[in-house]
């Protein structure tokens, strides 16, 4: 996904151009692409890459990371006062770290509905060319939306009909800030580009969106609103397309299988963030730094997860525990080795493990289909070395048992995605008794805070700070 294109930087002194304005207020006047810059089919090819590519530089780790610190996985980061910020459940208004990212997020959005403003400045595009365009702006919209709700907002579920505060919802261009919209509104508009891109996505499409991978983007969306026909029946349709398939052997899979010859992708991967050395697009920016296996790393995961990690088949010769994973219990902390020793690999945004281990929790919730889902688990178990029958489902195996197996690959598949605190927060909206690092799913502060800039929209709804330790 990461391409530079200087024809558009040539073209437009777009957002990235104005990184002090806020995302929330735009005047179209300042950015907007005059008539003559865009000419041509190719130019307005060349706009929506740098859309991707505005999407792959907020997604090179700093989301995954500041969702890793909400979670349960990691100790207190050693130095970083931002971090610990996030860590600690206690962003303001005033944290730079989060509101860079925060107004991050808007960026790709921004061009992304500049593009579709602009298709009647064009002579020569097909009908085809159009609505494939159209389709990949609105996923790219609908995963920055998704991202950002997830970490501004209480999780969906948190009230009843969902009318909490949720994040501004720009799906055009004007000269006026965007409010808060609620929860359920910033879903629903993410559920509708989505399916409109599912319309219009291609099944292949080189290393940009497809139709299988909005699919997979609303497979999640439905899973974590609880609606486990839906994400199922998703999921499905993805794993069963059989453009995806699991690598070989586990030292292969999700992050590591990324590092790979320029041009080419994992057969895991349904949609990522493509690390190249002809672009310089270096990963150890922002995965390697913070977890380096240093004797102090800025950030380490907690011996209780290492304690939890070696619980779960504690008999077996599990491959993902020696590869990812250095235990060091008299500092009480482990380290993640899983980014270690290579500076450019490709970052899975959306994967067939993914898809394969939301499918299985949504047949355990309907219990229905159970032997597919034993299925699924038992071949990325199989993958990670784990072969014995002893660590797998059987024929017997019931609906709580798949439960119970899906979410503990899950936290093991995703560690240092940033997927897991999202996972614990739709169970505490299920009634469970989720604690995150001795403090209910629902804290104050759980949702990061938004920019202090943002303050200067009229009637603008900060999120409650609260550290709730």
């Amino acid at each position: 996904m990461k391409h530079t294109h200087h024809l558009f930087a040539a073209l437009l002194g777009l957002v990235l151009l104005l990184p002090a304005c806020r995302w929330l207020e735009v005047n179209p006047d300042q950015y907007i692409l005059a008539e003559d810059a865009l000419e041509t089919p190719e130019d307005l090819q060349a706009l929506l890459v740098s859309c991707y590519d505005v999407l792959a530089n907020l997604y090179d780790g700093d989301v995954q990371l500041m969702n890793e610190l909400r979670g349960d996985n990691t100790n207190e980061p050693l130095s970083n006062n931002d971090f610990k910020a996030i860590y600690n459940r206690e962003t303001i208004r005033w944290t730079s770290y989060v509101g860079g990212v925060n107004r991050d997020f808007f960026y790709p959005v921004l061009r992304v509905n500049s593009l579709l403003s602009s298709f009647d400045l064009i002579e020569g595009l097909s009908d085809e060319e159009r609505d494939r365009m159209e389709a990949e702006a609105l996923f790219i919209r609908a995963f920055c939306f998704w991202g950002a709700v997830k970490m501004f907002a209480q999780p969906y579920g948190y009230t009843a009909d969902n009318s909490h505060p949720g994040i501004p919802l720009p799906t055009f261009l004007r000269d006026a800030p965007f409010p808060r919209a609620s929860v359920a509104e910033a879903y629903a508009q993410i559920e509708d580009d989505l399916n409109a891109a599912i319309a219009g996505l291609p099944s292949e499409n080189g290393v940009y969106a497809t139709s299988h991978a909005a699919k997979a983007l609303l497979a999640q969306v439905h899973f974590l609103k609880q609606e486990w026909q839906q994400a199922a029946d998703l999921a499905t349709e993805v794993i069963g397309s059989g453009e995806f398939t699991l690598e070989q052997p586990e030292s292969d899979s999700a992050f590591a299988v990324m590092r790979l010859p320029i041009g080419s992708s994992s057969s895991e991967t349904i949609f990522g963030a493509y690390s190249t050395l002809s672009t310089n697009d270096n990963r150890t920016d922002q995965f390697v730094q913070w977890w380096q296996p240093t004797s102090n790393p800025e950030i380490s995961l907690t011996t209780d997860f290492w304690n939890w990690f070696q619980q779960i088949a504690p008999g077996a010769n599990e491959d993902r525990r020696a590869l990812w994973l250095v235990n060091q219990p008299t500092e009480g902390k482990a380290l993640l080795t899983r980014f270690n020793e290579h500076s450019f690999f490709n970052v899975p945004l959306i994967h067939l493990t993914q898809m394969m281990l939301i499918r299985a929790e949504c047949r355990g919730e309907l219990g229905t289909n159970l032997d597919q889902a034993a299925g699924d688990l038992n071949a990325i178990r199989n993958r990670a070395g784990i072969t014995s029958e002893v660590y797998l489902l059987g024929p017997d195996a019931n609906a709580e048992d798949i439960v119970t197996a899906a979410r503990h690959e899950y936290r093991k598949e995703t560690l240092g995605m940033g997927l897991w605190v999202e996972q614990l927060q739709r169970r505490g909206t299920m009634g469970e008794d989720i604690m995150i690092r001795n403090a209910p799913w629902d804290c104050p502060g759980m949702a990061l805070q938004f920019s202090a800039s943002e303050g200067n929209v009229a009637g603008f709804e900060f999120n409650e700070v609260g550290g709730c330790n």
